[in-house]
């Protein structure tokens, strides 16, 4: 976290002094301030891909398909 502490001090309707402290966050979490990124672009899988795989190849199974992977599909049963 990055920010700024503050501290301000005052008086109350009534007379007595208070002093108060702030945290002032700029950034809360992971900071990518000084994060460096390489992009690339992906090699083409070859010529074993079409439009009704997704441009996936013949061998890549498909991360949205439910059969087999548990918890894919819909069930009646409670989730816990």
């Amino acid at each position: 976290m990055t920010g700024r502490l503050r501290q301000r001090s005052y008086e109350t309707k009534e007379g007595e002094k208070r002093t108060v402290y702030e945290l002032e966050a700029d950034e809360v979490g992971v900071s990518l301030r000084n994060a460096t990124a390489k992009v690339a672009k992906p090699a083409r899988a070859g010529t074993g891909t079409s439009a009704g795989n997704g441009g996936r190849s013949q061998g890549e199974p498909d991360p949205w398909a439910s059969e087999g992977q548990g918890g894919g599909g819909y069930s009646d049963e409670p989730p816990f």
